[in-house]
C-alpha cells in the first residue's frame, strides 16, 4: 500500500512509522526541512521537503497513485487546504485529522473521505480503559466499533463454548482465536484466548450490557 502524509505532526510522524513496520510504501511532505531530514534518518519513509499545497509537490509525491493522501499538519484550516488540493490532483482517499468539532461538516463538504479528531479519539481511549477494562483495542467507525478482548483468568465467560455467550441482536462474535488457531464454535473459552466482537452503533447500549455480562471478572 502507498501512503502519502502531508505535515509532520507528532500525529503524522507517529503514523508513518506504524505504516512503514507493517511494510506499506510511505512518502511523507513538510515544509520544515530539519524535520524530514530527521525522518529520513531514522525510517524508511520517502521524504519531500516542500509545501503540500502546491500542486507540483504533490504532483511529485504521485499522490493521484496512493491508496490514502492524510492531512497531518497543525492545524485545520492548513489541513482543509491540503485536502482540497490532494482531491483535486486525484486522492482518490483522503483523510484528515481535524481539532474542532464544529469544523467537521466544512470537512465532509469539501468531500474528504474520512475524518479523524484527535482529541475525541484519545478521549474514548481512556473512557474505554475505565469502564471496559477487558477490552484491549478498538476501532471505531461511522456504524459501529470493532472489540479486542483478551480472556483473563476469573472472566465469566470462561469454560462456556463460544455458541452459549449468545449476543443480542446487531453484536457479533467475529474470530475466536487461541495461540494464532481460529477456534469454532462448540470450543471451550479458556483464559489467553482473543475474542474480536462488532457491535452496530444502533446496539452500543446492548452491546456494553453484553461485554459487561461476559467478560468482567467475578
Amino acid at each position: 500500500m502507498y501512503v502519502v502524509i502531508a505535515g509532520l505532526s507528532e500525529i503524522g510522524k507517529n503514523l508513518a512509522g506504524l505504516l512503514v513496520q507493517e511494510g506499506n510504501e510511505v512518502l511523507v511532505i513538510d515544509r520544515d526541512p530539519t524535520k524530514c531530514a530527521e525522518v529520513a534518518d531514522v525510517s524508511e519513509c520517502m521524504v519531500i521537503a516542500g509545501d503540500a499545497s502546491q500542486k507540483a509537490i504533490l504532483e511529485e509525491a504521485r499522490v493521484k497513485n496512493s491508496h490514502a493522501f492524510v492531512a497531518a499538519a497543525g492545524d485545520d484550516s492548513r489541513n482543509l487546504m491540503l485536502c482540497m488540493v490532494a482531491k483535486e490532483v486525484g486522492a482518490k482517499t483522503v483523510i484528515s485529522l481535524v481539532d474542532a468539532e464544529e469544523h467537521e461538516e466544512t470537512f465532509e463538504q469539501a468531500g474528504v473521505t474520512l475524518q479523524v479528531n484527535p482529541q475525541m479519539v484519545a478521549a474514548e481511549y481512556i473512557f474505554r480503559l475505565i469502564t471496559q477494562p477487558y477490552v484491549k483495542d478498538y476501532l471505531s467507525f461511522e456504524r459501529g466499533e470493532i472489540f479486542e478482548i483478551e480472556i483473563e483468568r476469573g472472566m465469566r465467560c470462561i469454560g462456556r463454548s463460544i455458541s452459549e455467550i449468545v449476543p443480542p441482536d446487531g453484536v457479533k462474535v467475529l474470530v475466536a482465536q487461541r495461540e494464532g488457531k481460529y477456534l469454532d464454535e462448540s470450543s471451550k473459552i479458556q483464559p489467553k484466548d482473543w475474542l474480536t466482537l462488532i457491535v452496530n452503533r444502533e446496539s452500543a447500549k446492548k452491546g456494553t450490557e453484553f461485554m459487561n455480562r461476559w467478560f468482567t471478572k467475578g
